[in-house]
């Protein structure tokens, strides 16, 4: 049948006019005059386009176009009801202080049966609830219970005066200043923690960088067999880069409490090809999502090497475990005869910020260093392949947390740090991200990473490449730094001297505490609270880590663990005359308190990070209130604390060889403490703790000794109630 060419415009138009009006027609129904209805709509002189016999087929494939159009809409309009209803459902958040009622229940069966089975690392961002922004007075009140037990009658006093004057004065003004922030921010207080929290900091940055450790054997948390200290960098290396292609591809699986309730994704953005670049007032974080290689150290020389080559099939692919291991085999060969560690500007990371901001200025002046400078900066993640050996999990810890000088770039958001004995490590700079992430990233190492009868990497699923790009030598021309780096060194080599370590690896874990009918972490703290107090004789100003990522950009929030009840349970713990139903008293009542205050702050409603954003306010608004002068309340906390799960996928958990040793970060204050307690099991626990040795009234061996006296102490206590 012949085609007839369209005469002009007119009938084009007309014609496509009358596919749109049968498609209507006939989806109605209402089509039985069909032709007298379309030929008196047709311009004059054109004929109907359609011949007899063409209209039954047209009206079949435009019933079938418009029932598949119609699909579409309904399927799209019932998957934005879907979400739209997961997203009413995660603003509920009674399921963690009454998860056994009814409402919980039913919220439950409601949410399990909408979330989707298919899940990816940003699948559930857009649904994720805003971070609340409690009420000026919750807050004051809050802060208040957790001043008093602090101070002296007297004192407490003149605190309760000064805030009651700011929450009839200023703080409704600066409220007002959040509340626009809530109203147009999904977290109010995100950038703001970002911002003045770490990166207006001006501190050196060893300061607040955290370090996590190697493994442990589940079955004793003995050290793990040797390995090749290659070998085991090689295989730790090609997981960190795999685990870093699943956040690329946006594949990895997010993470959700009880495998219900999604957690923020965001801080994965920032875990790898992150540095955090110094500034005269504030500093950046600077991410590079093309990067394709990773920056090692080697006795202070450093070496660009690439992790991708173009395999058998011409396509670019992550190197092989094997091949990592030959490449980080022929820098240790070309470093052997290098007799003392050689100058590089790490050393300048270790500085105040302000400093580093102006010698990095400096470095940017000379084409050479501008150009090395964005090889280490724009790299994936480093890796040091120490010379040394550190002995038992002190020394180790030690090592990973501090610097030698040259073998530490603390900007870098990874650094994966190996020894020649095979013990293992790393450094994280903390605006990064937060402990959680850097531990799953462990998680996903220890489950997957295996070695050959002859203990090289192995890595089955990767891929040869014909052909490996060697390792380039990071070139850095540094004459005009020779008089300032002794004195730099000096400083960085300072604070790793003064830093006091002590690891403890106990036989008793949250299985033991469980079966006292009691909550493990708070019965840790309350143990925390009374080493102190044996030590010290008296209360700390304490803080603990809790997690608030079941908010849209949610990080942290702190749990004050000190309350009046608390206090009761250290002094009658001392007082030989208190009896131990009176101890018992005391103990469950703080521990209560403890509880509630961590569901709280979970839930986005305790006092710190709304106190901190009304400081900030203030700061921004030019107000100066009496409230910010007060010195316990803008005092660093002398008793810093936090914990983490050991395990995050229970799947490969029971794969990991290994248990997670912990981590550890330093002291808040010259006569604090800073305690990272890991449950592993129900059997194990590590401890690490750090302080200063410049105090001469702490010391982090005795302060652990007291801790488990603590512990045992308070074992046979709730075992005789």
């Amino acid at each position: 049948m012949q085609t007839k060419a369209f005469q002009d415009d007119t009938e084009l138009l007309y014609m496509t006019m009358v596919g749109v009006v049968m498609a209507a027609i006939f989806a109605t129904g209402f089509h039985a005059d069909v032709d007298r209805t379309l030929t008196r709509l047709a311009p004059e002189g054109t004929s109907y386009p359609f011949p007899d016999q063409t209209r039954l087929p047209a009206a079949k494939l435009t019933a079938a176009v418009g029932g598949f159009l119609l699909g579409v809409f309904f399927w799209t309009a019932l998957g934005k009801l879907r979400w739209s209803a997961i997203r009413q459902l995660l603003k509920y958040r009674d399921w963690l202080t009454n998860p056994k009622s009814s409402k919980t229940k039913a919220w439950y069966f409601l949410l399990s049966s909408l979330l989707p089975r298919k899940r990816f690392l940003y699948t559930f961002q857009k649904v994720l609830p805003k971070y609340p922004l409690p009420s000026l007075k919750s807050t004051c009140q809050k802060t208040l219970a957790t001043v008093e037990p602090l101070v002296s009658q007297d004192e407490f006093a003149k605190i309760k005066a000064t805030m009651e004057g700011f929450e009839a004065n200023e703080g409704p003004a600066l409220q007002q200043i959040l509340e626009k922030r809530h109203h147009t921010e999904n977290n109010w207080v995100a950038d703001l923690w970002d911002k003045y929290a770490y990166l207006v900091v001006r501190t050196p940055l060893y300061y607040t960088n955290f370090c996590n450790q190697g493994g442990l054997e589940k079955a004793d948390l003995s050290c793990p067999p040797k390995r090749k200290q290659c070998a085991i960098a090689a295989n730790q290396t090609y997981h960190y880069m795999r685990f870093y292609q699943l956040i690329q591809s946006r594949t990895l699986p997010p993470l959700l409490v009880q495998d219900l309730v999604p957690i923020c994704s965001h801080r994965y953005r920032y875990l790898y090809s992150c540095t955090r670049t110094p500034g005269q007032v504030m500093d950046d974080l600077k991410t590079y999502e093309d990067s394709k290689h990773i920056v090692v150290f080697r006795k202070g020389v450093m070496y660009r090497v690439e992790m991708f080559a173009s395999d058998v099939s011409g396509e670019e692919s992550l190197l092989s475990g094997i091949e990592i291991q030959r490449l980080f085999e022929s820098i240790i060969d070309d470093t052997t005869d290098v007799a003392e560690t050689q100058w590089n500007p790490s050393v300048f990371t270790g500085l105040n910020r302000t400093v580093w901001s102006q010698e990095r200025e400096k470095l940017m002046n000379n084409s050479i260093n501008k150009a090395s400078l964005h090889d280490v900066e724009s790299a994936i993640f480093h890796v040091v392949l120490e010379d040394t050996s550190p002995e038992g999990l002190n020394e180790e810890c030690h090592s990973n947390l501090t610097s030698s000088g040259f073998n530490r770039w603390f900007d870098k958001s990874l650094t994966l740090v190996t020894y020649e004995n095979g013990k293992t490590g790393g450094n994280v700079e903390h605006s990064t991200a937060d402990a959680t992430l850097t531990s799953r990233i462990l998680e996903y190492i220890w489950g997957h990473s295996k070695y050959d009868q002859n203990g090289n990497a192995s890595t089955p699923d990767a891929l040869d490449h014909p052909i490996v790009a060697v390792p380039r030598k990071i070139a850095w021309n540094l004459q005009q730094f020779k008089p300032a780096i002794p004195n730099y060194l000096e400083s960085v080599q300072q604070f790793a001297m003064n830093l006091d370590v002590c690891v403890l690896k106990c036989n008793h874990g949250k299985g033991a505490i469980k079966k006292l009918r009691v909550s493990p972490d708070s019965f840790m703290q309350m143990a925390l609270q009374l080493a102190f107090y044996r030590m010290h004789q008296s209360t700390p100003k304490t803080y603990e880590t809790a997690m608030t990522r079941f908010f849209k950009y949610g990080r942290t929030e702190t749990i004050r663990t000190v309350s009046k009840h608390s206090v009761a349970f250290t002094m009658a713990m001392e007082d030989p005359k208190s009896t131990n139903a009176e101890r018992i008293r005391h103990l469950k009542a703080a521990m209560h308190y403890h509880n509630n205050y961590k569901l709280e702050a979970m839930n986005g409603q305790a006092a710190d990070r709304h106190l901190f954003g009304l400081y900030v306010a203030s700061k921004l608004a030019g107000v100066k209130p009496k409230l910010f002068d007060v010195k316990v309340l803008m005092s660093m906390d002398q008793l810093s604390t936090s914990q983490s799960p050991f395990f995050y996928d229970a799947k490969l958990a029971k794969t990991m060889s290994l248990y997670p040793a912990g981590g550890a970060f330093a002291a808040l204050r010259e006569d604090g403490y800073g305690v990272y307690y890991l449950f592993l099991g129900d059997n194990f626990l590590t401890v690490h703790i750090t302080s200063y040795r410049s105090c001469p009234e702490t010391n982090s061996k005795v302060f652990g000794e007291r801790l488990e006296e603590a512990v045992a102490d308070m074992k046979k206590l709730v075992a005789k109630k």
